[in-house]
Parts: C-alpha cells; structure tokens; sequence
C-alpha cells in the first residue's frame, strides 16, 4: 500500500499522477532503500522536512530528489500550497528546485511561468549526479529553472509534460503582454524607467566598474565633459550645440525644399470670379484671331477644293 496513490485527492487530468513519472523509474524509487525506509506515510509537511534534511544533490536514478518528487505526486498537494512553502522560501535550495519540479510536472502553463519565472534571479549551485555518465557536475539554479521550462520537455533524464511557449500564451490571453519579469526591470521601474538615470546611479553611487567604463564611453562618444554632464539627465539635452545646429539646418533645408514643390501644386487663384476669367481667356482668343475678307475666304477654300461662300 505504500506505492499506491492516495484515494482521496484529485486526479490529475483523469489519470494517477504517478504516472506523470516512467514506469521504469517509478519501479527503481519503489526499490530503493530510500522509499522504503524514509517515505512511507509522509505528508506534505513531512515531505518538505524530509527535503530539508536529506537532500543535497539533484538527478540520477534513484536519488532520493525523485523519490520525494514521487511522494509528492503520490500526496499530490494543490500547486499553491507547494509554491508558497517550497518555491517561495530562500533558505533551502534544494527545497526550491524539488517545488519547482513538482509544479512543472503538475502545474497549469500559466501557473509554471509565473511561478518559475521569477528564479531565473536565484544564481546559487546545484549539485547534479548524472545516472547515464555517472559523474557530478554543477548547475545553477537559474539554469535548472531554463532547463524546466525549454519546450524540450527534458530534464534529468526525465519526459516532462508538453509546455506551451511563453508567446502562445500571451496570444492567447493567458499572460500578460511584455516580457518577463526580471531584477533589471525592477530596478529599472525603480528610477522611473529611465535607462541613462540608472546608469549614472550605478556609477556615481554604487561605483561599479562596468557602469563607470559604460558612462565614460557614453559621455566620449557625445563630446560631454564632467562639468556640463550634470546638468542635464536627458540625453537629448547632452548634447553638442554644432551637432545640433547642423541638425536644424538641415530640417530647415528639407522643410523649405517640400514648400517650394507644394507651393507650385496647391497655388491659390487671384480672387477673380469665374465670369472675369472666362472673359478674359474669350479676350485673348479674339486678340489671337485674324480677320478676314469674303474674296480672301473664297481664296483660301479654293486652294482647298472647296466652294465659294454665298452671299
């Protein structure tokens, strides 16, 4: 009875979500020492002390990070209650990526993006046992949140649940639109979303290296100097006068060079009425007329084998 799932909570999309995990492991956890001696009867809580204590490493086959990720698919806690006492607490690292596993096999897309997302800040190391090359390595707890939420749907030598990209889902009205959620956008909202007023705080204040050589080639590559640089905070305002003055002549260039060819197309009528016009053109088309006499006319049509006028 210790491997069977507990009659009294929700299927997950009408199946057992131990199933959630391969048979094949699912058979090694059930083997293992671990499970055997460790995780029998354990609740949420107990499960969370159990992380806490036990573990110190993540992966392989069977370590006892999947057999308490195991137990937690067998208890099958609702996705809140493992985000608040899991994934929102900093002291145990371990405890955080086993939450994070949990809500990425179980969670809704919507609820693993905003509840995974915002560890992509947490750069502490994890330790990693490989079953396939049997060897450790190190890995990031920002790299393990990458790895949870890469459409692959791989980790630890684990199928993970089909997940949607980020971008169907802000489509699809799921998300909110914009990118993610990160430290620099916070700090960024902090000074009014002002990219030139966080850069001088970081090099004036907090003296860090990078930003005082990004300040300093800002400020050679607009001609700025220490003194006049306080002055101003907008980076329309630093700037040289000459450039700006050929920056204006210019547009004067361009604006003049556009009312001349307008000019000529949309030109206004001298005020005359249109019977004063039509009079002057009928003017002008008599002046340009020659008259002739009747013994001129005949002449003329003769030449063109034509008949004489009567009279």
């Amino acid at each position: 009875m210790a491997n069977v799932t507990d009659a009294f909570i929700n299927a997950l999309s009408g199946s057992d979500p131990q199933n959630l995990m391969e048979y094949i492991t699912r058979q090694k956890i059930y083997d293992s020492r671990f499970w055997k001696e460790e995780c029998f009867g354990l609740s949420v809580a107990d499960v969370l002390e159990k992380a806490a204590q036990k573990l110190q490493c993540i992966g392989g086959l069977p370590t006892k990070f999947l057999a308490l990720a195991l137990k937690l698919l067998q208890v099958h806690p609702e996705t809140e209650l493992v985000i608040e006492s899991f994934i929102q607490q900093e002291e145990f690292k371990y405890v955080r990526a086993l939450g994070c596993f949990y809500v990425r096999m179980t969670g809704s897309p919507p609820d693993i993006y905003e509840a995974l997302e915002p560890l992509y800040r947490d750069r502490r190391k994890l330790r990693v046992w490989s079953a396939a090359s049997q060897e450790w390595s190190i890995l990031h707890m920002d790299e393990y949140i990458h790895q949870l939420l890469d459409p692959k749907n791989n980790i630890l030598g684990l199928a993970l649940p089909r997940l949607p990209q980020r971008r169907a889902l802000q489509e699809a009205g799921y998300l909110a639109e914009g990118p993610r959620p990160t430290a620099l956008i916070d700090k960024l909202e902090a000074h009014g979303n002002d990219p030139i007023a966080y850069l001088n705080y970081k090099a004036t204040t907090q003296k860090s290296a990078a930003a005082q050589e990004a300040w300093e080639k800002r400020q050679s590559r607009l001609g700025l100097s220490k003194g006049n640089d306080e002055k101003s905070d907008h980076p329309e305002e630093r700037e040289p006068k000459e450039k700006r003055k050929q920056h204006d002549s210019l547009v004067d260039k361009k604006e003049r060079k556009k009312q001349k060819v307008y000019d000529s197309l949309f030109k206004k009528s001298s005020g005359k009425t249109k019977e004063a016009e039509i009079a002057e053109v009928s003017n002008t088309s008599a002046k340009n007329t020659v008259e002739f006499s009747g013994e001129q006319w005949n002449a003329e049509r003769a030449k063109l084998g034509l008949k004489p006028l009567k009279r």
